[in-house]
C-alpha cells in the first residue's frame, strides 16, 4: 500500500469519525505501525458520549454500515468515562495511546 492510499484512507476514517460524532478515533495495530498489508484490517478505537448507557454489542450497530471503507475494520467502542480509566491501566486503549494514529 503506498502513501497516496494510507492517505485517502486516513481522510476517509476523518470523514466516518465526523459521520458518527465521535469525540475522539484513533487507528492502531498494523495500520499504525506501517506493516497493514492486503490481509490486515484495520483496528479503531472509538470514544463517544453516544455509548452511554449502552451494551458493547448496541453500540457496534450499525458501525460497519456508516463506514466508507472498502476494507475489514475491527471496532472498539468505549465512553469517555471507560476511555479514561483503561487509558490508565495496561489495556487495549493504553497500546492504542502509545502506537495509534488519533484521527
Amino acid at each position: 500500500m503506498d502513501k497516496k492510499e494510507i492517505e485517502k484512507i486516513k481522510e476517509e476514517i476523518k470523514k466516518f469519525k465526523e459521520k458518527i460524532g465521535a469525540d475522539k478515533l484513533i487507528i492502531f495495530g498494523s495500520f499504525a505501525r506501517g506493516n497493514f498489508n492486503e490481509h490486515s484490517d484495520i483496528d479503531v478505537l472509538i470514544v463517544s458520549k453516544k455509548f452511554r448507557g449502552k451494551r458493547f454489542y448496541d453500540r457496534l450497530r450499525g458501525l460497519w454500515l456508516k463506514c466508507p471503507l472498502d476494507l475489514p475494520a475491527d471496532f472498539i467502542c468505549y465512553t469517555p468515562e471507560e476511555f479514561e480509566k483503561l487509558k490508565k491501566e495496561v489495556s487495549i486503549v493504553s497500546e492504542a495511546l502509545k502506537e495509534g494514529i488519533e484521527i
